[in-house]
């Protein structure tokens, strides 16, 4: 299983890869599975931080300029061993990918924002038989994913990159900075854009992400917010943590999830942004459809939404969105709906889970009103009842469920299974 990772990744070696692992095999076909093309990289000198190289990977032999995707990494993954996989598929796949390493230490967040915008630039100008500025993607993680906005508005509007095609990718965004609410009222409305949140995620709270996707100006027809969640299959633990994004762990792990919500989705949304094939937009903004939440037979689909509010409460997070350093910490409020709180043994009890059809509510706290919701795991409302300490779902299909408790304002949730 994939181990927790905090903001600062472990040092590694060069040269030593991720092993693949876990019972569900790779994807060998489709969006998602490592393309026909050979791999090469060149090395440019990164005029910020001279110890971390700009490495650029692309399909060997291209001769003319392809889509590139300008990678952000996470906070202390500045060596790119932390997500080869993900950068040789999408290269495998005739895609240009630059990553550029930006200071952990000793550096300020405007500096590293600078690092990031002069290098995409820099990769550019040195390789225009290789990048296509027109065709342009941005994919960030953690610090990266908060940057991404930034970084990607002031590529877009400044540079007039991604005329012919653009999209930004937000995995699990940290705070972002310098962007103003105009700027994200004028953001391109071409810009096709995925929110991808982690169910297990303490790092960075959610309502970053959600903030950015419900303030931004793309329209919800070309833009989509996912939730990955956790299982377990043959007693191996997919993990929706954090550092799902990232190949490297203390390890070297990575697994089917990498395949179904980094790979595939990537990979869908670059097709779809660069040539549009209504199939790859389908399984990238399918705004909920079974080919976009698939995830095989055996894990819990993903949950898409066009209005994502949060679940979890602020504390569980290290980063919580109203911390004073959050720039747009004054949007966090404006997302939180009602007061949610998660779902906690000492709280309230449901069972049996799994349940083939009646499910008992056993509250141990003392409460005026209660409305319960069931939802789909896409986040379609099916059911409510009022007032109820049991409820009957044996009407509905074998799958995964959401229930939703309103005790007198506060919002619990718990995750059950229907079985035959």
């Amino acid at each position: 299983m994939k181990l927790h990772l905090n903001l600062i990744l472990i040092l590694i070696t060069n040269g030593v890869f991720a092993q693949y692992q876990g019972p569900i095999p790779a994807l060998t076909s489709g969006y998602g599975s490592e393309g026909s093309n050979a791999v090469s990289v060149v090395n440019i000198t990164n005029d910020h931080f001279f110890l971390k190289d700009i490495s650029v990977f692309y399909p060997t032999g291209t001769s003319l300029p392809i889509p590139t995707i300008f990678f952000l990494h996470g906070f202390g993954g500045n060596d790119t061993i932390n997500y080869i996989e993900t950068l040789r598929n999408l290269a495998s796949n005739g895609n240009a990918v630059v990553f550029v390493p930006y200071k952990t230490l000793g550096v300020t967040i405007p500096e590293r924002y600078l690092t990031l915008y002069d290098g995409f630039i820099k990769a550019a100008q040195d390789l225009p038989t290789i990048i296509d500025t027109t065709r342009v993607g941005f994919f960030g993680h953690s610090f990266g994913g908060g940057a991404t906005p930034r970084i990607s508005y002031q590529l877009f509007t400044e540079n007039n990159w991604g005329t012919n095609g653009r999209f930004i990718y937000c995995s699990a965004p940290w705070y972002s900075f310098e962007l103003g609410s105009s700027n994200l009222n004028d953001f391109p409305v071409d810009c096709n854009m995925l929110t991808v949140l982690f169910d297990n995620d303490d790092v960075n709270d959610h309502r970053m992400g959600m903030d950015i996707f419900n303030n931004i100006a793309i329209n919800d027809s070309i833009k989509d917010c996912i939730i990955v969640y956790a299982d377990t299959v043959s007693g191996y633990n997919y993990e929706a943590n954090h550092s799902l994004p990232a190949q490297y762990s203390i390890n070297g792990v990575y697994d089917a999830h990498d395949y179904y919500v980094t790979f595939r989705l990537l990979g869908a949304l670059a097709d779809y942004t660069f040539t549009g094939n209504l199939t790859a937009k389908n399984i990238a903004l399918g705004n909920g459809s079974a080919a976009q939440i698939d995830m095989g037979s055996q894990l819990t689909p993903l949950s898409v939404t066009d209005n994502p509010s949060p679940i979890y409460q602020e504390s569980i997070y290290t980063n919580p969105c109203s911390d004073a350093q959050n720039e747009r910490q004054e949007f966090c409020q404006t997302i939180l709906g009602v007061k949610y709180e998660t779902i906690e043994n000492s709280r309230i009890e449901i069972y049996p889970n799994p349940t083939n059809g009646k499910l008992k509510i056993n509250f141990k706290i003392t409460y005026q009103e209660i409305k319960i919701s069931v939802f789909t795991i896409t986040g379609q409302k099916i059911l409510t009842f009022n007032g109820k300490t049991e409820i009957d779902i044996s009407h509905l299909p074998i799958g995964t469920y959401f229930v939703l408790i309103n005790i007198d304002g506060i919002i619990e949730q718990k995750k059950i299974m229907k079985i035959e």
